[in-house]
Formats: C-alpha cells, structure tokens, sequence
C-alpha cells in the first residue's frame, strides 16, 4: 500500500476578512454550490466552515503532489475541483472533479481520509490518498 499524504493550516480571521472584503466572488472563485449553500447556513459558523474547507482543498492538492493553481499557473487543481461534502453519519468526505480526479487515477489513488478541526483562531485538515 502507498499513502499520499498533505496537511494544512489555515487562520479563521484572514478567511473571514477575504470573504467581508469580495464576498460572493470569493466563494464562488474558491467553493462549490453545496459547500457555500452549507457554509452560509449558520452565520455564527461561516468563517469556521469556510476555513476548514479551504484547509481540506489545500491538504488534497498537497497529498496529490500539485498544489492550487495560483496567479494563473495551471500547473495544480482549481479551488473547486475538491468539494468537500458529509458522508451519512456526518463524517467530512471529498469529492473531486475535473483536475483533481484526474491526478488521482493517475496515481491510482482508491480512498481518502480525511480530518478536520478547528480552534477559535484557525481551522486545519489533513487528507490522507490510499493507493493498495
């Protein structure tokens, strides 16, 4: 068995500040309709949530060896090629579309697990690729 592994932290304050400051264009640039649908449902827990979900995207781009395409690069995954959705007991799952599912047929990677938490000042995720 192979693992790819890739972790990330991220502060709750500078995610909040980015969506105060671009608002809509933020979230739609950055998340799918599902996770902003659930991200703006308690708006007590909107930074939190949005925070996590940026830390699994970057931990997923970093287990599959690529990173987040940045400043027009096209070199990783987009922002919205991982979304990151609840299984039926309410576990955090991934979905990946497009360039992310591409790079994981490529390496054959067949299960993910994923980890999240996050304390008043920051959110981090940790996605861990199986390959048997």
């Amino acid at each position: 068995m192979k693992i790819f592994t890739g972790i990330d932290i991220c502060e709750i304050e500078r995610i909040k500040e980015t969506f105060d400051k671009y608002g809509e264009k933020f979230l739609k640039r950055t998340f799918t309709e599902n996770e902003i649908r659930y991200c703006l449902s308690s708006p007590k827990n909107t930074a939190q949530r949005l925070a996590v979900r940026f830390a699994v995207k970057e931990s997923v781009s970093k287990a599959l060896g690529v990173g987040i395409n940045k400043l027009g690069w096209n070199k990783g995954i987009n922002w919205k090629d991982v979304e990151v959705a609840r299984d039926f007991n309410g576990a955090i799952k991934i979905i990946l579309f497009n360039k992310a599912a591409e790079f994981e047929k490529k390496l054959e990677i067949t299960d993910w697990s994923v980890s999240v938490s996050h304390s008043k000042t920051d959110a981090i995720a940790s996605a861990i690729g199986y390959k048997n």
